[in-house]
């Protein structure tokens, strides 16, 4: 008898116990799930989570079950009897509320993007209109823009549309990656772009592969700053887009690095997936000829 009860009683206290799925490296969709959300609560990137279940779009099927590569298990929930009878619902942390030990905490924005609490802000939108508007100096940008190709000296009072453009975005630099994002607290790529030309009163389509359709078609090399650059990189038309600056270099709003970065042309993975770029900008003098 007393074996009998010793048995129930470690059985009730593994009921007690919350399991935690072994399935660490999936994830069923449920209704209001988006691709962002899903890689922040797992801690991996949207690009990874792509490439891992071949999407092509950002449209998600509530009930499909999405491969996460390095993701971390979803925990759940399991009901358990009470001693009465009563079933009882014991809620168990997941990952995303219980940040790794040593994990820097964020700062959160109305739509959901994070920022460093280490003292930056995002430009605002004043001041990159001032900066577009060529009336005020160029070493007014943050250090990163320093190491950029664009003379640092204040402009000049015919200063051409292609310096302006190239201040404004790289004065955007560090401003957090986004999936969707259009307002300085986050950005796209695309969105990046169309936000940099906005400044200049360039009104641009919204996603990479309608930019592609717009400008004249430019030989790699025959770049020039200002033009667009394009690579197929989670489908096969035009899903990534950075602005060039010159030297084999361009900005632009990067999923890995989670925020708008400089990086070269000749980078492996962009040597891979280049498709082309086009020319939007021609110089002031040449738009009055």
């Amino acid at each position: 008898m007393k074996r009998f009860l010793t048995a129930l009683v470690a059985l009730a206290v593994l009921a007690a116990v919350p399991v935690v799925s072994l399935a660490g490296a999936t994830h069923r969709v449920r209704k209001g799930d988006t691709l962002g959300k899903i890689a922040r609560s797992h801690h991996v990137s949207v690009a990874k989570i792509r490439e891992a279940n071949a999407l092509e779009g950002t449209r998600l099927s509530v009930g499909t079950k999405l491969v996460i590569p390095g993701g971390k298990a979803q925990s759940k929930r399991r009901k358990v009897s009470s001693r009465k009878g009563k079933r009882v619902t014991l809620p168990v942390p997941t990952p995303a509320e219980q940040p790794p030990p040593g994990t820097q905490l964020s700062l959160a924005d109305p739509q959901g993007s994070t920022s460093s609490t280490d003292g930056w802000k995002p430009p605002t939108e004043a001041e990159l209109a001032e900066l577009a508007r060529g009336s005020k100096a160029a070493d007014t940008a943050p250090p990163a823009v320093a190491a950029a190709s664009v003379d640092a000296e204040a402009p000049k009072a015919k200063e051409s549309i292609k310096a302006r453009l190239l201040r404004v975005a790289q004065r955007m630099l560090a401003v957090p990656y986004r999936f969707g994002g259009t307002t300085l607290w986050g950005l796209d790529c695309s969105g990046f772009v169309q936000k940099a030309f906005a400044f200049l009163d360039l009104d641009l389509p919204r996603t990479a592969r309608e930019q592609f359709r717009e400008g004249a078609k430019v030989a790699k090399a025959d770049l020039s700053p200002g033009d667009l650059v394009f690579f197929r990189t989670y489908a096969k038309y035009p899903s990534h887009v950075g602005i060039y600056l010159g030297d084999n270099r361009f900005v632009h709003a990067s999923s890995s690095e989670r925020k708008v970065t400089v990086e070269s042309l000749d980078t492996p993975y962009y040597v891979k997936r280049y498709i082309g770029a086009k020319r939007l900008l021609l110089e002031e003098g040449d738009l009055q000829n």
